[in-house]
């Protein structure tokens, strides 16, 4: 943006604002979790001395009990993890949610935190990055009020699988299968260059194509599917709640088009019924204008505070 844009009173506002870098599982974690922390004096308000000192508490409790974990998803060092953003979601004060806990008395003070690191290589000064899949999740859930669900990206190499709960939003899995894989099986099944393997398969997820054709490409397309079915199966075998008759929603996102027949087909596992569904479009710089960045401005300026030691230095 020029500096005449910049005086410009008819100038978007929106250009001003950052951009999320959306990354995939293996080069960012973001966690949405809640983080618990007693209070020694229960009956003293509390107090900004004491804010910062629990939001501290908070964020490297967090970062301390999650970090090899994600250093591990993402196959680096631990010092070559970065937390690059913390911000608070949410806040209860003994189980009840306050909008400004200052003041206020009580046993516990619990923080929803979104906690975001990244692979050392992947962050540039000045850049918003986040892992997207989580985001979407994140997003999803407060957008359908879900208490607890499954969300699945589908990209081109791969799928990735999120469980999502009141209190958290949880990586469960990744496995490589994605667009990529059903292209690759028509352009096999026809002696297609993967060009024009791709093209038709548009045509196929479109609803273009003969009704004859279509069968056929539909025996091809279900054939590779059931690939990311069996590892859906196996993702959330051990999801809680799998126990009762009836799964949580299951929503599956893809970036490239997918037939409609996806979200209209059933599938099945261990008697129970697997229905797909189709979430309208997620935008994921939705997160940095959701209201908790407002409310909670001051207590995220004490967030990014505390974790600047973390960020690299010139």
């Amino acid at each position: 943006m020029t500096a005449l844009d910049k005086l410009n009173p008819f100038t978007k506002k929106a250009s001003l604002e950052p951009q999320i870098i959306d990354l995939d599982a293996k080069s960012a974690v973001t966690i949405f979790t809640a983080i618990a922390i007693p209070r020694d004096n229960p009956k003293e308000v509390m107090g900004a001395v004491d804010l910062e000192n629990y939001i501290s508490q908070a964020i490297w409790k967090l970062f301390d009990r999650c970090r090899r974990e994600a250093a591990e998803r993402l196959e680096v060092d631990e010092v070559d993890l970065l937390l690059t953003d913390a911000r608070i979601m949410r806040v209860k004060v003994d189980g009840e949610e306050v909008i400004n806990p200052h003041g206020f008395l009580g046993r516990e003070l619990e923080l929803l935190i979104a906690l975001t690191m990244v692979r050392r290589e992947k962050f540039e000064e000045g850049a918003t990055p986040f892992e997207g899949g989580s985001l979407r999740a994140y997003l999803l859930a407060r957008r359908e009020n879900l208490d607890q669900a499954i969300y699945v990206g589908l990209d081109r190499k791969n799928t990735t699988i999120y469980g999502i709960t009141r209190e958290k939003i949880a990586y469960l899995s990744e496995f490589d299968w994605g667009i990529n894989n059903i292209e690759t099986a028509i352009a096999n099944e026809f002696e297609l260059t993967p060009d024009i393997a791709a093209a038709l398969y548009l045509r196929y997820a479109a609803g273009t194509l003969s009704a004859r054709f279509n069968k056929k490409m539909e025996q091809i397309f279900y054939a590779s599917f059931n690939t990311l079915i069996n590892g859906l199966v196996m993702s959330i075998k051990n999801f809680f709640g799998l126990h009762e008759d009836k799964l949580p929603p299951i929503y599956l996102y893809s970036p490239f088009p997918v037939p409609l027949s996806v979200y209209r087909k059933r599938f099945t596992f261990d008697g129970k019924t697997i229905r797909l569904i189709k979430p309208a479009a997620l935008d994921l710089n939705e997160f940095l204008r959701e209201e908790a960045n407002e409310i909670y401005r001051e207590l995220n300026q004490l967030a990014k505070r505390r974790i600047k030691w973390l960020m690299p230095t010139e």
